[in-house]
Formats: C-alpha cells, structure tokens, sequence
C-alpha cells in the first residue's frame, strides 16, 4: 500500500498556490487574466503562443510552441522536424513550462547536442481534467486527435513514431504514461516526472480523500465515491498489468519522482517500475535521492536532461541512453540525483 495517498491530497492543499491555468475548463469559475510569457532568453529557440480550436474539448485553447531556429530559412523549406508535446500539471497552464525554467533547460539541451532540433509544444490540459476524456470533454482526444492534427496542419512536423515524443509532469506525466501506454503507434519515448500514479485498488484511499472529489471537479473523471473502471482506465500502473508485452516494443520508457515529494508520488512509480520489471518491458525508473514534487523542487534541472537524453537519443536515431547515463546539460548527472537509474530487464 502506498505510504500516503497523493492525488486528491495534493488537491487539498496545493489548490491555493497555483497560478491559474489560460483558460478556464468547462464551466469553472471565473479565472485571472490570461497572463503573458515572460521574456526568456533562447539561444536556438523561437517561442510563441498560439491558439488550438478543439472539437474534443469545444473550446479554443492557448498552447505554447517553440520552433528551432532557422525553421523558417530556405534551406530548412522541406525539413520534417522531430515533435515533442509537454503535458502540465494540475492547476497549472502551458506557460508553466516556461516560466518555471524549463524553456531554459530545453535551449540548452538543443545546444549542447542532448536534444536535436524539434518542435516541442506546452498543451493545455485545463486545471483538473487528468487528461481523461469524459462525456462533455474528451480531454485525452485533445492532445491525441486535435493536437496531432493541428500540428500536422500548421508546421513541418513529421508523423513518424520515431519523430515523436509525449512528456509531462505530475497530472501531465501520468497522462503521458498512459497515452503512451494505450497508444504506443502515437509516440516513440515517453518522460514522465513526479508523476501520478497509484495503486490499482482505490477503496484503499482513506475515505476522508475520496469523499473530496465532488468538490474539487473530479466527479466526471473518477466518479463520486471513487469508481474502479475509469480510476484504472486512468492509471498506468493498471494499463502495465493488463497489456501484452510485444505492445510496447520499441516505446522508449523515462520516469523518475523524489524521495521526499511531499505527495508521496514516488511510492506508486515504484510500483510501475515493479510491474515492467515484471514483464521485461525496458525502461529507465530514476528514485531522486532527496528530491521534492515538481517545479517548486528544482525538479526541471534534476529531471529534465535526463528525459530529454531519452527522446534525444531516439530523434537522432541513437541507441537509449536510458539505464546507463543520460546526460545532464553539461555532462554530469544533476546534483541531486543521488541514486544510480535502474534499468528494467
């Protein structure tokens, strides 16, 4: 059982703290003003925000999209480029992404050769929607059908599996895990950080967590008390168990999460972990030694080269780095990664 029961806790208490997200999401209460990105320095990248009309979600969306530089010179006319799509966080919007720093370990991974030239998109999942397509708003058909179709449609991005990753963090990493997961024709990597996943039963959350759900919007994802088909259909601990190993073949696997995140997130990786193990499927499990939940924790200079090493590699056709070093920025494994990655067979 896992040591604390993360989900609907961290909602509990990190509701306040957050920034609200671009755009509100159904019918939720009014939000701030949309905000504008701050100046970021680039060095090999574009970035603007732009705005996606889903049918999935029947609302116009912001997004965020960076472009290598030089895309739009004559020589680069015919280019296809590798495409990455970064999920957020609850509560969070695309701009979180680069605000928080991550923009910044991105440019520098394009420049010291860690990650080619790309495309790499900050969607916008709304605050709550775990990503998970429900009966007014397929959520999960955004990133999966919209997106794609957008960015095929808009920029030189290419379509092939191998050009293709699917990245995020928390709410946004489990959903990367399980987009991954369940469509794994879409996506040639996964990188997930301080992820939410759990155990498969949820009648073992304390009652006084699942007995919040209404209130904080999750009725139309989980059901109110917590219901079993669509809490497994959500979790990637429960997709490993059930699907057939030759699903996953070629599907390149990052994950990592904190010892002392603060929603006990890396219990339940490790049980994802466990579960690959189980089947042979390969992967890369990386437990940070005294690392913390998200962006609050530096997680984006402790974390991010190392999924970036992953797609990287295979947007360069290169063998996976993943189980033996995937490279910091500069070379070196980030500070506070303490614990050495553990390879799955």
């Amino acid at each position: 059982m896992l040591a604390r029961s993360p989900l609907l806790l961290a909602l509990l208490i990190a509701a306040p703290s957050f920034e609200a997200p671009l755009l509100a999401q159904g019918n939720d209460r009014p939000r701030r003003e949309r905000r504008e990105a701050p100046a970021v320095e680039l060095k090999h990248l574009d970035f603007a925000t732009t705005k996606l009309k889903s049918e999935a979600v029947q609302a116009e969306l912001d997004i965020g999209v960076y472009l290598p530089k030089g895309y739009d010179d004559e020589k680069n006319k015919d280019v296809k480029w590798p495409v990455a799509i970064w999920l957020h966080g609850m509560w969070e919007d695309p701009l979180r992404f680069h605000t928080r720093g991550g923009a910044t370990v991105l440019d520098r991974c394009i420049g010291d050769g860690t990650m080619p030239p790309c495309v790499f998109v900050a969607a916008n999942g709304g605050r709550t929607s775990m990503y998970v397509n429900r009966k007014d708003q397929r959520w999960e058909d955004l990133i999966t059908v919209d997106l794609l179709t957008f960015l095929a449609k808009n920029y030189r991005v290419s379509e092939q599996r191998e050009q293709r990753a699917i990245l995020g963090v928390s709410m946004g990493g489990m959903a990367a895990l399980r987009i991954a997961f369940s469509k794994p024709e879409l996506f040639g990597a996964v990188g997930a950080h301080s992820s939410a996943v759990f155990e498969e039963d949820p009648e073992k959350l304390p009652e006084r967590i699942r007995s919040v759900a209404s209130r904080i919007g999750l009725d139309e994802v989980f059901g109110n008390p917590i219901q079993k088909e669509p809490w497994q259909k959500a979790n990637p601990l429960c997709l490993v168990q059930a699907l057939d190993t030759k699903a996953l073949a070629g599907l390149r696997i990052y994950f990592d999460a904190g010892s002392d995140d603060r929603y006990g997130f890396a219990d339940g990786n490790a049980l994802l972990h466990a579960a690959l193990d189980a089947k042979k499927i390969p992967h890369t499990w990386r437990l940070i030694e005294g690392g913390g939940h998200s962006w609050g924790a530096g997680f984006q200079d402790q974390t991010l080269p190392y999924s970036f090493a992953v797609v990287g590699a295979m947007f360069a056709g290169k063998a996976d780095p993943a189980g033996t070093k995937a490279p910091a920025a500069d070379g070196k494994p980030p500070a506070n990664a303490k614990g050495a990655p553990a390879k799955g067979k």
